[in-house]
């Protein structure tokens, strides 16, 4: 892959999708003084449950859309129309779970005004099952551009049906959450023709127990590892909507970590444009390049959330108009860095997804993910919702220690990394970064304009050097 395919595909995935991103920051300050905290508190409770819900319905069954695009390149769609069927039947149930759940949680007094907003809240969990096939289709074949501008006509709709609620009807929460229900709804129909249609891919009713049971036993392992994302980045908030912490205080962290998750937009955009080339050197073994893979993609993710944090402070004061979701800047600037070991996770979990090593994967996400709900769970109380960002923190970090205390990444890291105490000095960068960030929020903005300079020209000289030697050694093969 040439680095303009990889910087094209990279833009496709990554900044033409997040021009959602770029549109809801140019309506906060527009939204944001007919918003409260207890509308941000509604709707991350709403969110929560739904992703919670998200990363079970798929039943892990990921694992056989990828193997199955390389092993059966040419009947592949036979196995993604299994696949099919069943997230649809899953997340059907899984939908109806999950307003059971609502209308036990949320505090509101109308139960037909609850009904209806379970009904909002639950319905990208009935609709996941398109989006999800899509969501490996297209950067598999790689042809991004059904995906992307599919995944931007969907929330840009939503949003505009969210911006005329909140702004001219102060709908607070509903107009929140109408967002992502009208962008699902868009996605699953579009996705209809580009995914059922265009690639062939229809709903198959498969008959074959022991069939079912073997995609099962490969595949479910896999969804308590996505739930693990889950317990990482939403537990916080589960816990607090059932411990009773006031809404208000919900919806601070939940701004907070919105506004600090957008570090990971670039780094997530450039892992999913490499996958295919990650992908193919870790098959044909070629760790020299898997390796100079990751250290692209974990300065890429190094550097923006080290720029995003300094800035944090000015984007608050230019987007936020509303003082008391501005207290949450604190919150974002530290959550910048929860997951900027999303690289090193990728690399990490690959191989064991290529070899079906499944059950591994639970060492990853799914402990840490665990731990981190258990240290809510007995912290909050007694600490408030703000010990959640600390939590959130170390324990995505904690992947960087599974390669020293977990027998299979032991063998693995070393295989690709070469050297299993490069990662020790990884996290002692990443820790640097996070502390001299968090500290240079202060400075004067020339200062802050320097340093964000010294970092882009760093990146571009590492990346173009990089580029340069891997040119060179494609020169010598063809000689």
């Amino acid at each position: 892959m040439s680095i303009g395919l990889v910087i094209r595909n990279t833009l496709y995935y990554g900044i033409v999708p997040k021009l959602t991103v770029l549109l809801s920051i140019i309506m906060l300050p527009l939204t944001t003084p007919f918003l409260t905290t207890f509308d941000y508190g509604i709707y991350g409770v709403l969110i929560s449950y739904a992703v919670l819900f998200m990363s079970i319905a798929p039943l892990g069954m990921n694992v056989h859309l990828t193997n199955s695009f390389f092993e059966y390149p040419h009947r592949y769609n036979i196995v993604w129309g299994r696949v099919l069927m069943l997230i649809l039947i899953s997340s059907f149930l899984f939908g109806l779970l999950n307003m059971g759940i609502l209308m036990m949680t949320l505090p509101l007094p109308s139960f037909t005004g609850k009904l209806g907003l379970c009904v909002l809240g639950s319905m990208p969990i009935f609709l996941v099952a398109n989006g999800f096939l899509a969501q490996h289709i297209f950067p598999l074949t790689e042809s991004p551009k059904p995906l992307v501008f599919t995944n931007l006509a969907g929330p840009v709709a939503g949003m505009a049906v969210s911006f005329i609620l909140i702004f001219y009807f102060k709908a607070g929460y509903w107009g929140l959450i109408a967002s992502s229900t009208v962008s699902s709804i868009i996605i699953f129909l579009v996705f209809v023709k580009y995914v059922w249609k265009d690639f062939n891919i229809w709903p198959i009713w498969d008959s074959n127990r022991k069939r079912l049971k073997n995609m099962l036993r490969i595949a479910l392992p896999l969804v308590p590892h996505t739930l693990g994302f889950v317990l990482l980045t939403s537990s916080a908030r589960i816990v607090m909507s059932q411990y009773g912490v006031s809404y208000d205080e919900i919806g601070l962290f939940s701004h907070g970590s919105t506004m600090g998750d957008y570090a990971t937009v670039i780094t997530s955009a450039l892992v999913t444009a490499l996958m295919p080339q990650i992908q193919r050197s870790y098959r044909s073994k070629n760790y020299k390049e898997y390796r100079n893979l990751y250290f692209l993609c974990q300065t890429v993710a190094v550097i923006t959330s080290f720029v995003l944090c300094i800035w944090m402070p000015e984007i608050y004061s230019i987007l936020i108009r509303n003082a008391r979701l501005a207290q949450s800047c604190d919150i974002a600037c530290m959550l910048c860095f929860a997951n900027v070991v999303f690289s090193f996770y990728t690399f990490m979990s690959t191989p064991a997804f290529i070899n079906k090593d499944t059950p591994q994967l639970l060492w990853l996400v799914f402990v840490p993910g665990i731990l981190n709900f258990a240290a809510c769970y007995i912290l909050i109380p007694f600490w408030g919702y703000r010990v959640a960002v600390y939590s959130t923190i170390f324990f995505y970090w904690s992947q960087l220690l599974v390669p020293f205390v977990v027998g299979y990444y032991k063998k693995s890291v070393q295989e690709w990394m070469g050297d299993r105490r490069i990662v020790g000095f990884i996290l002692l960068v990443l820790f640097a970064d996070m502390v001299i960030a968090n500290e240079a929020i202060h400075a004067a903005v020339w200062i802050k304009v320097v340093m964000t300079l010294l970092a882009v020209i760093a990146l571009y000289v590492g990346v173009k050097k990089r580029m340069s030697k891997e040119r060179k050694i494609h020169d010598k093969v063809l000689l």
